[in-house]
């Protein structure tokens, strides 16, 4: 007699996450946005090394219950010296996958009152300190022949924005940043991204003046943003399914009315 039964194999119990081997250097992560994109990166597997200018009790928390998955590397993003330990870091772990720039800062005034200490000030954060970790970064992936470089801007790079014309001039600088190393080291399969979120929940997006905060609000067909959808993003641009994903803007700003 024959069996003609179909016989299927069981299925595969060990479930590899997304970022499962990846070793990702992220700056400014201890609150907002920040903190944020250091979960969903852990939440996915990813060995991780977090760079913050200050510590916050819930980035204390996440190297507690992380262990040597999550590296706390302390530094002020505007110096060559914390870029070179981010890359230090990175080679003891034997590679850097992804470079994640998140760091940034704001100083919102009319320009005409704005001292130049605080434009200075905001560009150094801003486009310096992404300069800088680039910069180091890529020696590792030009090493390695691979690597993923995501910067974190704003829609207002897009848009403008009243009030914000230094943060808004730091941030369009990273999307020309982000389209140069593309082209300068695509024959070493560097790829670069770049997220655009609007109005958030957290980070800079809670401190915005409220009259400001509702224009916003307004703007986006969608309302205020949820930080860790945009987080979520910039987990699945670090992972291998965004390879192809390269030089150009993703925008977390819900849709905008013009």
């Amino acid at each position: 007699m024959n069996d003609d039964t179909l016989t299927v194999a069981p299925p595969d119990r060990r479930i590899t996450a997304p970022l499962d081997g990846r070793v990702v250097a992220l700056t400014g992560s201890a609150r907002g946005l920040g903190l944020q994109i250091t979960e969903a990166l852990l939440a996915q597997g990813a060995q991780v090394i977090a760079n913050y200018r200050s510590m916050s009790r819930e980035l204390q928390e996440l190297g507690r219950v992380n262990g040597e998955r999550l590296r706390l590397l302390p530094g002020d993003v505007t110096s060559e010296e914390t870029a070179e330990s981010l890359v230090v870091e990175a080679r003891r772990l034997g590679r850097l996958d992804v470079l994640i720039h998140n760091a940034g800062i704001t100083r919102d005034q009319p320009l005409v009152r704005m001292p130049v200490e605080d434009w200075d000030e905001v560009h150094r954060v801003n486009l310096r300190g992404a300069f800088l970790s680039t910069k180091h970064a890529l020696k590792l992936m030009m090493r390695a022949r691979y690597g993923r470089i995501i910067y974190v801007s704003s829609v207002t790079a897009l848009t403008g924005n009243t009030g914000q014309a230094a943060y808004t001039s730091s941030k369009s600088g990273l999307h020309g940043l982000a389209l140069s190393v593309s082209q300068e080291y695509a024959s070493y399969n560097v790829r670069t991204a770049t997220v655009a979120p609007g109005i958030l929940d957290t980070g800079l997006g809670s401190v915005v003046a409220p009259a400001q905060r509702r224009r916003m609000e307004d703007r986006s067909l969608l309302g205020l943003g949820p930080a860790d959808q945009t987080a979520a993003t910039v987990a699945f641009l670090a992972s291998p399914a965004a390879d192809y994903i390269n030089a150009t803007v993703i925008r977390t700003d819900g849709g905008m009315r013009y």
